[in-house]
Order: structure tokens, then sequence, then C-alpha cells
């Protein structure tokens, strides 16, 4: 499907979106509970295989609820995954595609906006800036909690909060809010996400692993939470649901972390549905789900006029068809490192992964282990005609976040996500024709980027640059290693040769791109030409953005070369 093919763009105005979920009852009376896990693989928990005792409060939400076997997210990244689970929309129509760069649209209909809308009071509490409200999550939400502060003197640290703080917050919120209201309550964990840092005796407890420590952690502070709301009789008048983000790769099929690829090591999810009055309890559901069901689910349970034309199903007391379809895709690649976009469709058959070189595993191989397009033994047809219906729906318009600011990008960059803040970008549709290179084909070069990225970071650069260097010999079109093989050859001082890397890497990315601009100006600085440092600080900051100091140092070098008139019209403007 071409670019142009592209469905029309949800009609309905902010102020018609909000009034289709208003109402003057107070909905069931329930109360609703999302807890979110980042980067949390299924396997991780005790009640889908991790050793026995290392999570047993998410083991007791199993035992009394339902534990769905076959969950998956609908992108292998924190921010449309959420926006997913808010709106009951495929990233593709909530139009949120990747952390930091995009924002989810007023037109779209959030649960919170709908509890609301019935009376219920609402609140969050997230715990990393990928989630902050100016992404627009918040929508609905009375109270939405969020990390504050700026960078940290670790260099590899991110401001984000610790199981502990989050609990804290939670209980503090519990403590305040109107007990004569039923709520809507969003609880957002971070610390699975890597680097794995949980207290020593949680990683003695997982036997020395510790990424199953960081859900051990978590799952001691959910417990205090949960132990409140049976306390105070809210657990009896609440809809539990427990589920993930993503899960993290740990280096199955090459991926270390998550985000870029479409295996099920990142894309299976736990999820566990905790019914207030035991419906199906300690059930084990092998029904194929996808994140996108919370919305209508929480709205059966919570009694909300949620929005009709969404992608999930209903899970509320019920299951879902044998024959269903389940849409995924990341575009982090395409954006972060200009490979091909990753789209698919699991069902009953299989999975299909549509890149630039396409896949389809079959259901009995759950490892993923078989290509069978590549031995020609597979037919796809339907699959590629459910993501056109798909593609073919009305969608919500991305207003663009014009870029974060550069603290924020800096520490969103520091989880792994780097080019999250490029400014300007256009998206292929899933199944356009692509000349870009499949992101699964990348798998070793992206985990020495990331390793580069990291001694870079610690001060390293004599020891990233060979790394980097290998990176863009066999990805001589990533523009994001380009960048960050720029900025190492600025440290080690080969200026000239920086300013080439940095050039090719803006060649390569096309469009606005700020940072790489910038760089370039520091090195003209450094060679002496501030002729040439001020046209490329002007290149970057003509659309406005970028750091904060930037356009006091292209206005104090227009001041230097006797410029004084425009380095005042700079720093007016």
């Amino acid at each position: 499907m071409s670019a142009g093919a592209r469905a029309l763009p949800f009609l309905a105005s902010v102020g018609a979106s909000l009034g289709a979920c208003a109402s003057g009852d107070a909905g069931s009376g329930l109360s609703g509970l999302l807890i979110t896990l980042d980067t949390t693989n299924p396997s991780a928990l005790s009640c889908y295989g991790a050793p026995a005792g290392l999570t047993p409060n998410m083991d007791r939400l199993a035992r009394e609820g339902v534990l769905y076997e076959n969950a998956r997210a609908t992108a292998p990244v924190t921010a449309p995954s959420h926006a997913s689970m808010l709106t009951g929309l495929y990233p593709l129509r909530h139009s949120v595609r990747m952390n930091a760069s995009m924002v989810l649209p007023e037109s779209a209909l959030t649960l919170a906006e709908c509890a609301r809308a019935k009376g219920l009071e609402t609140a969050a509490v997230v715990a990393t800036v990928v989630l902050k409200r100016e992404f627009g999550l918040g929508q609905g939400f009375e109270r939405y909690d969020e990390p504050e502060g700026g960078p940290s003197s670790d260099p590899e640290a991110v401001v984000s909060r610790s199981c502990i703080e989050v609990t804290e917050r939670a209980l503090a919120w519990l403590d305040e809010r109107d007990s004569t209201r039923p709520f809507f309550l969003w609880v957002h964990y971070f610390d699975p996400h890597g680097p794995y840092r949980p207290p020593d005796k949680f990683t003695q407890a997982a036997g020395g692993d510790a990424y199953l420590g960081e859900v051990a952690w978590v799952d001691k502070q959910l417990g205090r939470l949960l132990e409140r709301l049976e306390q105070d009789g809210l657990l009896a008048e609440t809809l539990v649901v427990l589920t993930a983000d993503h899960g993290e790769g740990l280096g199955r099929h090459g991926e270390k972390t998550h985000g870029t690829m479409g295996f099920d090591s990142t894309l299976r999810v736990p999820l566990v549905v905790r019914y207030p009055d035991g419906w199906s309890a300690g059930e084990r559901f092998a029904d194929r789900v996808s994140l996108v069901d919370l919305y209508p689910t929480f709205g059966s349970a919570l009694g909300l006029d949620v929005h009709a034309d969404v992608d999930g199903l209903d899970l509320w007391r019920r299951r879902v068809p044998e024959d269903r379809g389940l849409y995924f895709e990341s575009y982090f690649g395409t954006i972060a490192y200009g490979w091909s976009q990753l789209a698919g469709w699991i069902d009953r058959d299989g999975k299909y992964v549509h890149t630039s070189v396409p896949e389809f595993y079959a259901a009995d191989d759950p490892d993923e282990e078989r290509d069978l397009l590549r031995e020609g033994s597979a037919d796809v047809s339907s699959k590629l005609d459910a993501i056109a219906a798909l593609c073919a729906r009305r969608r919500h318009e991305q207003p663009g976040l014009g870029g974060p600011d550069a603290d924020l990008q800096a520490q969103i960059e520091k989880l792994g996500y780097a080019g999250a803040g490029t400014e300007h970008f256009s998206l292929p549709e899933p199944l356009e024709a692509s000349d870009r290179d499949s992101p699964h084909a990348h798998g070793e070069d992206y985990a020495l980027f990331l390793r580069a990225d990291s001694l870079l970071v610690r001060g390293r650069p004599d020891d990233a640059l060979p790394l980097l260097l290998e990176v863009v010999a066999g990805d001589p079109r990533n523009h994001t290693a380009r960048h960050l093989y720029g900025q190492c050859l600025m440290r080690v001082g080969r200026i000239t040769d920086a300013i080439e890397e940095l050039e090719r890497a803006i060649e390569l990315r096309e469009g606005l791109w700020v940072a790489p601009h910038l760089d370039i100006a520091l090195c003209w600085e450094a060679l002496g030409r501030n002729d040439e440092a001020i046209e490329s600080y002007e290149r970057a900051l003509a659309h406005g953005g970028g750091p904060a100091g930037a356009k006091e140092r292209w206005a104090e070098l227009l001041r230097k070369e006797g410029r004084a008139e425009e380095a005042a019209r700079v720093e007016a403007e």
C-alpha cells in the first residue's frame, strides 16, 4: 500500500470525542486498577514458569484471576504499547509509533477520560520519563504523578522511580482520594528495564539473575499495594489487571534489549485479570489476546461509554474467537536506524513478520526458529489482507511534538532509544515496499552499537571508536550509528573526519535533524572557523528547538564576528 493510500484521519473534534463518553450515571460502581510492568517477560513470573516463590504477589493475582498464556504487546516499545492499552487502538491508528518523538493526539478517547466522565476518580503513577504527561498519556487523569528532576551524576542513569517510590506515591493517593467515588488507577513499575540493579537480596533470591531480581523487587512492592486495597475493603470491588508493555530479549534472536525486532521474545507479555467476584479464578486461558483488549474490558467492567471503533475485544467474562488475529509493529528501527518498517499479523496459523525480507513462523514453532517463507512453504496472503484491512480503517493524526527538550531527550536516549527525538520524519505504510534492510538483519550490529554507546557515555571514546567503525561498515545506511561515530571522532580530536561523518548522517536521515548540525557547529568552532559554525547553528535552529544553550552560543559567535544586530535578532526570536 502506498503512502498516498492512507486512511482518512478521525474527523471528530476533541469536544465530540469527550462527549462520546459523557453520562450522568456513575458506571458500574466497580473500580479499576491497571498495573503495568516495564520490560517484563512472562517467564519472569513464577506463575508463568520462573522459579517458585519469586513473585508471590503476582502469583496470588493469577490464583485469584485469569492468566492469559498467549497475550501480545502491540509494539515492543513503551509509549506506543501503553497508548494501545489506554485507547484500544493499534499504534497504526492511535499514531504513537515511537518514544519521545510522538504524542497521543487529543482526539484519542482514553480510558481515563471515559472513567472521569462517569464520575470515577482517576490517577496515574508512572515511573519513567518516557511516559511524561507531555507525550499525551495523561489525558483524563485528575492526577498524573510523573518523575521530575534533571540528569544524574551517574552517566548511565535515567530519571525514573524505583518500585518503592511508585508504591509510596500510589498509597499516598489512596489515602487522599475521595472514598465515596470509585476510581481508575494506573500504576507503572519501571524497574525490570535495564540496567538491572535491584537490591542484592532480590538478586540472590533469583539465583544471581539481576533481571529476575528486579521483577522480584517489584513483586514485593506490589504486595504492599494489594495489601492496602484489601485492608480498605477495595480489592473486593476492583477489577485488577496486571500486564507488561513488552518483554526483554535477553539475547534471544540476538536481541539483548527490545524495540527493534518482531519476535515473541519481546512481544509476548504476561496478562492476569482478577475479577472482583472471582470469575474463573485460577484458570489459564490460551486465548489469543492483545493489550488493545484492556480498553473495552475496563469499559465493560466499570460501566464506561468507551469508543466503539477500537481494535480490542472485550474480555469481561468472555472468551475470544479461535480465529482471531492480532496486529503488531515496530517503527523504532525505521526511525532510529533507517531500517525497513516492521509489522505483522498473528493468528492460529502462526506469525507473519512483514519487513523488506518477510518471515513466517508456524504456531507449532513457539521459539520462531524456522522461517517457512525462506523455505517457500507458507501462504501468507490472508495475513497481508488482514494488515491491509487494518490500514484502511480510520486513524488519528499525529500532531507531532517537535522534539522533547534536550535534557529529556538525553534521558530517553539513555534508555536505549537512540534517535528517539529526531524531529521530522515521514513513515512508510506497514505494507509499503522498502529497499531498506530488515531490522532482523542487524542484530549483531545493533548489539555492537549499544556497547559503543555505553562506552561513549562512560567517557571511553577510544574504546567505542573501533566498535562504531565496525557498525557503520556492516550497516552503512544507519544514520544514528553515523551520528554517534561522528560524535566519537569529535571526542578523540579527529574534527575534520567528524564533520564528514556528521554530514553523511544528515544526508542519510533526510529532513531536519538538529543534533548533528549542532555537533558540526561545535566542530567548526574547534577549528576556529566561526563563519561555518554560524551557518551550522542557523541550519540547526532555524525552526526552533535544540538545547537551551545553543541559541546563546550562536548569538555569542555572531557578536564575536561583529554581527551584533543579527545576534540581537537571534536572542529576540
